[in-house]
């Protein structure tokens, strides 16, 4: 069992509005937010390179739109393991019930998993850091924002490391 996990949570890109009629579940994400994720895809490839990681282990991420297409841009430039859909982690998920499954998940799967990314939206991901690290209150996240955490499945807690935000080139 690895002692620790890396865990990056992503918000989407921002999104076109939402439009009469439409449901929020399949907004796509602007041309401005296909170049946020771009760049903190390029981000997320050049610091797991650095830490000698050769992938994410695990991608989760929510059924929107918007969501999927950010996760799609990521694994364009990060290889991914493992990638699945999960419909709890939607912009009114429950922090607390995916925190809860999200650690047990961690502790079945063991040293197979050393780097794990979500892909979600506010507030949920601003709440999930919460529900992780005790110590932290929900904080903004900008539109293609990662927050590193360090999680520690045996011991059911995670730590908030930083929030990582690259901006497109103007």
């Amino acid at each position: 069992m690895s002692k620790h996990v890396k865990l990056y949570i992503i918000r989407h890109g921002e999104a076109l509005p939402a439009q009469a009629l439409q449901g929020d579940a399949i907004r796509p994400l602007s041309q401005h937010g296909e170049q946020e994720v771009i760049m903190s895809g390029r981000w997320l490839a050049q610091y797991l390179g650095e830490q000698g990681a050769k992938q994410l282990d695990w991608l989760v991420v929510s059924p929107y739109i918007r969501a999927r297409q950010t996760a799609s841009l990521i694994e364009r430039q990060v290889n991914v393991a493992e990638h699945d859909v999960n419909d709890g982690i939607t912009p009114d998920g429950q922090a607390e019930q995916v925190c809860d499954w999200l650690l047990a998940e961690l502790q079945q799967r063991g040293s197979k998993v050393e780097h794990v990314a979500i892909v979600s939206h506010m507030p949920f991901v601003s709440y999930l850091v919460a529900a992780l690290d005790s110590a932290m209150e929900p904080i903004l996240f900008p539109t293609a924002g990662i927050a590193e955490m360090l999680i520690e499945p045996e011991q059911w807690r995670g730590k908030f490391v930083r929030m990582a935000v690259v901006e497109p080139d103007q």
